[in-house]
This record gives C-alpha cells, structure tokens and sequence, in this order.
C-alpha cells in the first residue's frame, strides 16, 4: 500500500479534526455552565421597537412588556407608517400606563424610511443608556426580562445578546424553525463568548445609547435593507465588551412563521448580510459550512474507495459517526440548556436536514442584491 491508498482517510480524519476543533473553541463556551453577573445598579432600561401594520401583535403582547418586574423602565414604541390600528391602540395604552412613549412616523412617498430609520427615531426618543430591543411579534417569557438581561451590564460590558426561539406548535415547519432557532444561538452566542461576537438577534438584543451614538447608528450599512441587529453588533462588538445572557429568564418567544415560504425569506433575509461582515467572521463561518459539507462528501468518497477493504471501510465509517454523533451530543446539551427539550426526539432526523438547507440558504443569500 502506497501514501495514495490512505489519503481519502487522512483527508477524512482531517475534516473531521478541525470540526471538533471548531465545536470545542466555538460551540464547547456555550455549554460550560458561567457565574452570571450581577448589575447591582439597576439602571434605568429603554425597551424600543418598531411596530408596522402589527395591531393584533401589539394588543397581545403590550401587556407582557409593560409586566415586566423592573423599578425603572419604558417602552418605546415606533409606529412605523402604519394604516391599521397600531395609532387607536397605542393611543389607549398610552393613557393607562405612561411608561409607555410613541413615536409617530407617517408615509413619505419621495422619502422612503424603514426599520433602521425608525429604530433610529426611537433611540433618540429614549429616555436612558441601557438599550433593550425586540420586535412585536416577541414576548418575555418571564416578568423577569429585563432584569435578566440588564444584570450583564458590569465592566467593559456595552452590548449584552439575549436568545429568541419560536412559540412550539404542530407541524414539521415549527420543528424546523425552532432546531434552527437553536443552531443560531448556539453559533453567535459562543461565538460571542470565545470573544469572536459577529451577530445578534433583534429580537432580544441590548446595548448601550452612547454605543450607538459612536458609531453612528446604521449608517455603516444604511443601503442594506436587514442588518439593524446582527451588522450592529458586527460592527460595534470587541473582544471584551460582550455577554451574553444564557438563563432562561431572559429568553423571549417569537410567533412562528406560517408557511415554509415566510420561514424561507427570513433565512435568505438574515444570510444577505453576510458579504458585510467583517472579514474575520467570513472565514470563520465559511470555514464551518465547507467542513460540514466535505465531511459526509468525503465519507462517501472512503466507502467507494475503500469498498474492498473492508478494515479501512469500517475506520472511514467510524469516523464519521464519531465527528455526527459528537456534533448532536453538543447540540443536544444546548437544546437541554435552553429548555426546547421538545426537539431532542427529532434530532438525528432535523440535524443532518438543517445542514443540507443551510448551505443553500447561505448560497442564496450570499446572492442576494445588497438593497434587499
């Protein structure tokens, strides 16, 4: 046997190799169990989001952000253009609780705005330094939001990343959602935590005023449509000015998309903004798609190279299985940590579907026209 026999084996082990060197050095830091920081202060907490045409959301989830157990806090909410009944009901609301503040946008055909220009508006409405943004379609899942999310706000700390998974429902379309819910958080949160933060979700993201202020605003990516949350923090994260808020009590729900085509454009709409991520961050990420992609590839070359041989057959095989079956323990210790047990049944099935979407999805997205 020459060199050339072993190379679909080395090139296998290799693969296999620097995907755990991944997993351990990315996913590995948000699984280890952290001492939370605690925010003595409590200072005072802007929550601000946009809100277009979104009455029946807003009517249901007003409540739940203005329950939230915190002494100083308001709600700021953008009332994006809309023609439904975003105004009457954010009027009412406004005259219980004044806690509550909007901000009024109306329709310029000549001056087209959207959500960063919105956000923008309600950033400079709020009233503290402490940022905590979400969307209408999310709710707390716990009186305690805030609170939890605020806590991380010690030393260096200008930008804190909270998690958002969908509401569980029936249906293969929910399983997918939320097994990709999870496959995100677990890439930007230990990415985040191994000091490489690249992204976070709008959803349930805080940061700080004058962070915003510095970096003027969005205007770094102004043309791109999407990109208010992840180019953001892409932009304006370091080594030492993140943290990420794990505990379940800062998570939020998020009201899942109805069909596999709205489910389709929002992956296409959050991969867009790849091509502006800093340089650093596209090879870490492309280096993760490729190994993920080569290495059942290069499985399957080994099973036809090595057909005849059954000893070299086996290792191949054994490989493989060693780098997917360590690959869903790690995933499956996430799930566990963030309480979507319901998904862990599913897994060995939605796993290795997921990975075969993702590159399309990141193919796609890639391609998409910047003013998307």
């Amino acid at each position: 046997m020459d060199l050339l026999f072993f190379l679909p084996l080395a090139l296998l082990a290799l693969l296999v190799l620097v995907n755990l060197f991944y997993q351990y050095r990315i996913w590995f830091a948000a699984l280890r169990k952290q001492q939370v920081p605690v925010n003595q202060r409590e200072q005072g907490v802007s929550v601000i989001l946009a809100a277009r045409n979104q009455a029946p959301l807003l009517r249901e989830h007003l409540p739940l952000w203005l329950s939230q157990n915190y002494p100083q806090f308001e709600l700021v909410v953008v009332n994006d253009c809309s023609y439904d009944e975003t105004a009457d009901l954010l009027m009412e609301w406004q005259a219980k609780d004044a806690r509550l503040r909007v901000v009024t946008l109306e329709e310029q055909p000549k001056y087209p705005t959207g959500k960063k220009f919105a956000l923008t508006l309600g950033v400079k409405a709020a009233a503290f330094e402490v940022l905590l943004f979400t969307d209408a379609d999310a709710a707390p899942v716990s009186p305690e939001w805030i609170r939890e999310m605020q806590k991380h706000y010690v030393s260096k700390t200008e930008i804190v990343l909270g998690l958002a998974f969908p509401k569980r429902t029936r249906g293969f379309l929910n399983l997918l959602s939320r097994y990709d819910a999870v496959y995100t958080a677990m890439q930007y949160s230990g990415h985040a935590l191994s000091r490489r933060a690249y992204m976070g979700m709008g959803k349930n993201l805080s940061y700080l005023r004058s962070l915003f202020f510095f970096h003027k605003g969005y205007v770094a990516h102004i043309k791109h449509v999407p990109g208010d949350d992840d180019l953001f923090v892409n932009g304006a994260s370091a080594a030492q000015n993140v943290r990420v808020a794990l505990q379940p009590e800062a998570f939020v729900e998020v009201t899942p998309e109805k069909s596999f085509a709205q489910f389709w454009q929002k992956k296409i709409r959050l991969l867009s903004s790849f091509r502006y991520y800093r340089e650093v961050d596209k090879r870490w990420l492309t280096t993760l798609i490729l190994v993920q992609w080569f290495v059942p590839i290069s499985c399957m070359a080994n099973v036809w190279w090595y057909l005849s041989e059954p000893v070299w057959l086996y290792t191949s095989m054994g490989l493989f299985a060693f780098g997917w079956l360590h690959r869903l323990i790690l995933t499956a210790v996430f799930i566990h940590r963030t309480k979507q047990a319901a998904l862990m049944g599913w897994l060995p099935l939605i796993q290795p579907l997921h990975q075969f979407l993702q590159l399309f999805w990141s193919l796609r997205g890639y391609g998409a026209k910047p003013g998307w």
